[in-house]
């Protein structure tokens, strides 16, 4: 069998191909697994997206994207590259097909000059990753689950915003820059969150900033506590008035918040031993362990790509 690889920017490749071609791997439907949702992803959510497709007597057979990102650790700034949307045809399932893609994502990541890898890998792109690019750290992010008082709906100082822009605006202006993890500026936050699979929206008060979305995982619908920004100074700042209004304006009754912002304590709620994540929330990398010093924020935003 003859295989073709292709390395496709954006621009080129087809939405409604991968679509369909992630469908039949995963035997399953949902408009996660869009053509709207992968054109959103690929040519809007992000900066700079490779995608690498394998083909076979014109059919598109599987493929490996992946998203280029700046990262900041202690201070320093590096590019960093997080794979994702892994998936082959059941019928070409195997060594060759996956270790093709990897072979020739190596080359767009070795030539790009990136060194910081990371992955919300599946079990199967776990081995892979390892083998071609020494992810080798698993992190279990950690985990606080609360409910939001039944009486109580936050504090007056507490704005929520459901629009994109402002949600945007009132996070980059809370957010402290020396914290270090993935940097992202006033448009590629907007961008990010103009997902057409999930919804956000934001509480602040000025200091700190709490981005959330309404999400139904393990059947649980909940509030997922996406990502939180605010200046070391403002770390004393209580964020339970956040959340309870959040809870409160998506029709939510509990929360869920996965990683970790070393400026932003949330409060409420208690930590989610690990055994009880069931393997829910592990990132693979080669960066995260080692240089957890200097990473002081990584959280669901930045690896949940909608």
């Amino acid at each position: 069998m003859d295989i073709d690889i292709r390395v496709e920017t954006a621009d080129e490749f087809d939405a409604t191909l991968t679509s369909a071609l992630a469908r039949e791997a995963f035997r399953k439907h949902g408009p996660e697994l869009s053509a709207e949702r992968f054109s959103w992803t690929y040519g809007e959510g992000y900066d700079r997206v490779t995608v690498v497709s394998a083909f076979a007597d014109g059919f598109k057979i599987g493929q490996l994207a992946c998203f280029f990102k700046t990262f900041v650790v202690a201070g320093k700034v590096h590019d960093a590259a997080e794979l994702a949307d892994l998936f082959v045809s059941p019928q070409y399932r195997g060594f060759k097909v996956a270790s093709s893609l990897y072979r020739e994502m190596k080359k767009v990541i070795a030539a790009e000059g990136v060194g910081l890898m990371f992955a919300y890998a599946n079990e199967g792109a776990s081995i892979l990753n390892r083998k071609f690019f020494d992810m080798e750290e698993v992190t279990q992010l950690p985990a606080r689950f609360g409910f939001a008082s039944p009486f109580r709906s936050g504090s007056g100082d507490v704005v929520v915003h459901t629009d994109v822009a402002q949600i945007a605006e009132a996070c980059i202006r809370c957010a402290d820059r020396t914290v270090g993890g993935v940097e992202l500026s006033y448009e590629q936050l907007r961008s990010r969150l103009g997902s057409p699979v999930f919804s956000y929206l934001c509480a602040t008060d000025g200091e700190v900033a709490v981005i959330a979305s309404p999400r139904v995982i393990r059947s649980v619908p909940l509030l997922l506590i996406c990502a939180t920004f605010g200046r070391q100074a403002a770390a004393r700042n209580a964020t339970g008035a956040m959340t309870d209004r959040l809870c409160h304006a998506a029709g939510r009754r509990a929360f869920l918040y996965p990683g970790w912002n070393d400026a932003v304590a949330l409060s409420g709620g208690f930590s989610v031993p690990q055994r009880l994540l069931k393997g829910k929330f592990l990132i693979q990398s080669n960066c995260l362990d080692g240089m957890r010093s200097g990473i002081g924020r990584f959280e669901m935003l930045d690896v949940d790509y909608g």
